[in-house]
C-alpha cells in the first residue's frame, strides 16, 4: 500500500519510493527505504502526518501516494 492509504495509528516500515526525485524528497525528511514511521494523523485530500524518532512530519498527499509502505510485523 502506498503512505496515503494508511490509516491513523499505523506503525509502518518504508518499502520503496517510486522514483529517484522521490527518494531525494523523503531523505530530506531522514525517511528512506527501511525506515519505521508511524502515522499519526491522515487529513482525508490533505498531508499525512508522520512520526520518526520523536519528530512529527508533514508529508504533502502527493508525496504520500509515491511511497510505498507495508506493516511493520
Amino acid at each position: 500500500m502506498n503512505l496515503a492509504d494508511a490509516k491513523d495509528g499505523q506503525e509502518l516500515l518504508v518499502v520503496e519510493m517510486a522514483n529517484d526525485t522521490v527518494n531525494k524528497q523523503a531523505l530530506r525528511f531522514g525517511i528512506g527505504k527501511g525506515s519505521l514511521i508511524k502515522v499519526q494523523k491522515n487529513i482525508h485530500k490533505g498531508p499525512v502526518i508522520i512520526s520518526r524518532n520523536q519528530l512529527e512530519i508533514a508529508i504533502g498527499r502527493e508525496l504520500a501516494l509515491q511511497i510505498k509502505v507495508s506493516s511493520k510485523e
